[in-house]
């Protein structure tokens, strides 16, 4: 058996879930879609989608489990709202939005190209400074 890299998983991630570009992804959070950036702290704090929640992909399962008691209520307890996934190009999102729809969350999408398409569409960002990981 061959070794699996970094873009074998995030290939085989993208086999089971959604992707939507940007364009179509500013549309969808007009109508509800919550934004969940899964970027570390850092890179989130520097530049953002307005009112993301930011779960760094690193703590997203004990985050989303309904059983862990330190998981963040934002996001374990609305499996059933619409969520769009980001990071800085899509590899990392992709990854936990497989692991999202794994965890009983029933409408996840990736963004493709991330953080970085949606900077070079000209979407509007913001700086955040309300951080809980920072």
């Amino acid at each position: 058996m061959s070794q699996m890299g970094l873009m074998d998983f995030v290939m085989d991630a993208k086999s089971r879930i959604k992707e939507v570009d940007v364009m179509e992804a500013e549309t969808l959070i007009k109508d509800g879609y919550k934004v969940l950036d899964v970027r570390e702290p850092a890179e989130h704090n520097q530049l953002a989608i307005d009112n993301s929640i930011n779960v760094p992909r690193g703590v997203l399962e004990p985050a989303a489990d309904l059983n862990y008691p330190k998981a963040n209520p934002e996001l374990r307890d609305h499996r059933d709202d619409k969520w769009l996934v980001l990071c800085a190009t899509g590899g990392r999102a992709a990854l936990a939005t497989d692991t999202l729809q794994k965890m009983g969350f029933n409408n996840v999408v990736n963004i493709s190209g991330g953080m970085t398409a949606w900077v070079d569409a000209g979407k509007p960002t913001v700086a955040p400074i309300d951080n809980p990981y920072t």
